[in-house]
């Protein structure tokens, strides 16, 4: 925390307690949200026996892997104080090119390296307008999501694309369906990402810079802190986040698609980011507490899955949890 010209600006995290170290950005207030989840679990593990088994947990486990990933990149937006709508279309823009420069025999490295690429330059694009251009977030990401969605409809003429090479199609199998001591590759990839992280919104100057930029931009201003430059690196990140998160879709696939990222998985990422606690005002949450909503959000669909709830009672389960979320957030806040 640094003092200067009178006004106090976060430059990191908040801390709680004698290991606010270690759970760095994870409040004490958002406990319910653990007593909550155990106890989800319970109530689901009564009424459906498959739902606690070791097949199960897996599954969901490698099926959120992605949305873990999309959701490290939004928690960084949201503590900027911003947003990316640009995810999904991300992911989609990202899976046609890297599965049509295999497929045109490039190889397993140039078709992945070709498709990151591609979802970072969407990523710097963005964090242009943003950081300097000063356009806000909402408008530059939701533009970027337009964008990108139909320069993959233009690439693909709507169509998915298959036939990928014998040698690609092994490894793309192994990625997005195979294990290592018993656990599911892309889960492996996103504990990864998670502790990297992790360990770079607490223990680097960028990562500390994020929650004072999104905490206050006055404050940072006259702190020296570049704002530009901060959120130009945010967008840029978290679409290389999302690039990674479209690969391993892809892989699960064998296929690119256009439309990969449509649907629900951007709400998801928001959703999951909000229902973990991160505030939508900027400058306070973490990626402990999206780990969290992640689970809760993933583990509670898969426990309707089993009970046979229609798909409409699931989204208004979603929409309440989310809408309730963010009003504990902004009564807590009030009481700061």
């Amino acid at each position: 925390m640094e003092f200067q010209s009178g006004k106090r600006i976060e430059t990191g995290p908040k801390t709680a307690g004698s290991f606010g170290h270690l759970f760095a950005g994870f409040h004490v207030e958002n406990l319910f949200l653990i007593i909550a989840f155990l106890i989800m679990c319970v109530v689901f593990s009564l009424l459906s026996p498959a739902f606690l088994t070791v097949e199960n947990i897996l599954n969901v486990l490698r099926q959120c892997s992605v949305v873990l990933f999309l959701a490290s990149g939004q928690t960084m937006a949201l503590l900027s104080g911003g947003i990316d709508l640009s995810q999904g279309s991300i992911v989609s823009l990202v899976s046609v090119i890297s599965a049509d420069l295999m497929m045109r025999g490039y190889g397993f490295g140039i078709g992945v390296l070709g498709g990151i690429a591609t979802g970072l330059l969407c990523g710097l694009f963005t964090g242009l307008w943003v950081g300097r251009a000063r356009l806000n977030p909402f408008i530059a990401t939701l533009g970027m999501n337009y964008i990108a969605a139909g320069i993959a409809l233009l690439y693909t003429g709507g169509d998915s694309i298959f036939g990928l090479p014998p040698n690609c199609l092994s490894i793309m199998g192994w990625i997005g369906e195979g294990y290592f001591a018993g656990i599911p590759i892309p889960v492996i990839f996103a504990v990864i990402s998670l502790g990297i992280v992790y360990l770079f919104l607490n223990y680097t100057r960028l990562g500390r810079y994020i929650f004072a930029v999104g905490g206050s931009e006055e404050a940072s201003n006259v702190s020296g802190i570049s704002i530009p430059r901060t959120r130009f690196w945010v967008y840029t990140i978290s679409a290389g986040l999302s690039s990674i998160g479209g690969i391993i879709l892809t892989s699960r696939c064998i296929s690119g698609q256009p439309i990969l990222g449509g649907g629900t998985l951007l709400l998801e990422s928001i959703g999951s980011v909000v229902i973990g606690g991160t505030s939508l005002f900027g400058g306070e949450g973490g990626i402990l507490r999206t780990v969290l909503g992640v689970m809760i959000m993933s583990f509670g669909i898969n426990g309707l899955n089993l009970l046979a709830t229609s798909t409409y009672m699931q989204d208004v389960i979603v929409g309440a949890i989310i809408i309730i979320s963010v009003w504990i957030g902004i009564m807590r806040r009030k009481q700061v």
